[in-house]
């Protein structure tokens, strides 16, 4: 059987070379899975595309409970992590912000430093953590001063590396000691963690809220 790391309660960080697409979305649906309830996704760098999600999920009806906003500036993307607060209820078991500081490295910021700006948002995010006791996953495009606020407020920290074996997960309490599947080529494409959701899925039979399977993903 696969696995996954489980998400905690407070902050994560998830480390992954380029953008995390693929294990990101098996980390979320993944979770949805297993604890049931919402998802809210404040999304930036195109992370929440329906084509991504569509071809990891192992059932379609768990896409719906996916709620996604898109920040397209700094401003709007702090607007929405604000707004969050009243998409968070008691149905809501995450909450995902990829790229956390991407639109921050815009160059046309404005009335306030960009790393100020992203401080705000983050404090916002570390609020939420405190106050409804969910998972708050994140990631981020650098590793540079800007983006240091992000991992100085994590509680938790995830990476994601490839070997020639398949993906190594390794966090504070977690390490990847099995492989799925010792080809190379599958290990960083979409139909991969579709393959990985597919098989851990009768690991959540009878989970809270867990969607119908269909028969295929596209590939």
């Amino acid at each position: 059987m696969p696995e996954l790391p489980q998400l905690s309660p407070g902050i994560t960080l998830f480390e992954a070379p380029r953008r995390a697409i693929g294990p990101l979305h098996a980390l979320v649906l993944d979770h949805l899975l297993g604890a049931g309830g919402e998802a809210v996704w404040i999304d930036a760098h195109g992370h929440a595309s329906s084509i991504y999600l569509a071809d990891v999920a192992p059932a379609a009806r768990v896409l719906d409970r996916i709620r996604v906003a898109r920040g397209f500036t700094p401003t709007q993307h702090r607007a929405l992590v604000d707004d969050a607060a009243d998409a968070i209820d008691e149905e809501t078991k995450l909450l995902v912000a990829p790229a956390v500081d991407w639109l921050y490295r815009e160059e046309d910021v404005q009335g306030t430093e960009p790393q100020q700006l992203l401080l705000g948002t983050l404090a916002r995010l570390a609020r939420y953590a405190r106050e409804s006791e969910i998972p708050i996953l994140l990631t981020r495009v650098g590793d540079d001063d800007l983006a240091a606020p992000v991992q100085q407020v994590a509680d938790h920290r995830l990476a994601v590396t490839r070997t020639r074996f398949g993906p190594r997960f390794e966090g504070d309490s977690f390490e990847t000691l099995l492989y799925a599947d010792a080809g190379e080529t599958m290990q960083s494409t979409l139909a991969f963690w579709a393959r990985i959701l597919r098989a851990r899925q009768p690991a959540h039979k009878g989970a809270p809220g867990q969607a119908e399977p269909t028969p295929e993903v596209r590939p």
